[in-house]
């Protein structure tokens, strides 16, 4: 008999596109399972502390008291001038849009360095 060896090549690759057509829907399907049992997106906390550690302790010192740029642990500006500084940005430093903290967390944050960011 004389076999053909070019065969279990191609049978090797149709399983192997068969098995990725496969897993390719098998994971889409466990995508959409997600959305759906998801329903209602999971929101979570703001932590100050965590946001001024990731963002401000780089210039302006770990405990906030100023080093690059100025003490933002219990300074003298206004909560709205705060604000501001901090979506607008000023000198050096950058602004902070929606994309980066809401507003309904720059209160919180702004209070965290208002009492000295304890």
């Amino acid at each position: 008999m004389n076999r053909n060896p070019v065969i279990p090549f191609i049978l090797i690759l149709l399983m192997g596109v068969g098995l990725v057509f496969f897993l390719s829907a098998h994971g889409a399907n466990k995508a959409e399972e997600g959305k759906e049992e998801g329903g209602a997106k999971t929101e979570q906390k703001f932590d100050a502390a965590t946001f001024a550690k990731d963002n401000c302790t780089s210039c302006h010192g770990q405990n906030l008291e100023g080093a690059m740029g100025p003490k933002l642990a219990g300074n003298k500006k206004s909560a709205d001038e705060m604000k501001k500084i901090i979506r607008e940005g000023k000198g050096a430093m950058p602004a902070h849009d929606e994309s980066k903290i809401a507003d309904k967390d720059l209160d919180t944050l702004v209070k965290y360095l208002k009492d000295g960011a304890k």
